[in-house]
């Protein structure tokens, strides 16, 4: 409701105002991190043991495999809430900068 109210006033900013309108970008960062951090526990693991990034051992890495189905779902569901973090955080920044000085 707050953020509707912030909204309608945009003619009238005050320094709590704009502080408040980062503070809601900001806890939609952290609910997009949380479920980013879920969608990766889901996802099936490519390699076979954890320590192949370690030794340098990955014989799948140009194999002509392609994802489909629960695999194919949670991937593009990693990518699209990576470009909503990136674009948060760009708009993040940009407040912070712009309007709070």
């Amino acid at each position: 409701m707050d953020f509707l109210n912030l909204l309608a006033e945009s003619g009238k900013t005050s320094k709590g105002t704009e502080n408040t309108i980062v503070f809601v970008f900001e806890i939609l960062m952290m609910i997009i991190s949380i479920i980013m951090i879920i969608v990766g526990m889901l996802q099936n693991k490519k390699s076979q043991t954890g320590l192949s990034a370690l030794n340098g051992g990955n014989e799948e890495l140009f194999s002509n495999t392609k994802e489909r189905g629960f695999e194919r779902t949670m991937s593009l569901w990693m990518m699209s809430l990576g470009i909503i973090f990136f674009v948060l955080t760009i708009i993040i920044s940009i407040l912070t900068n712009t309007v709070l000085k």
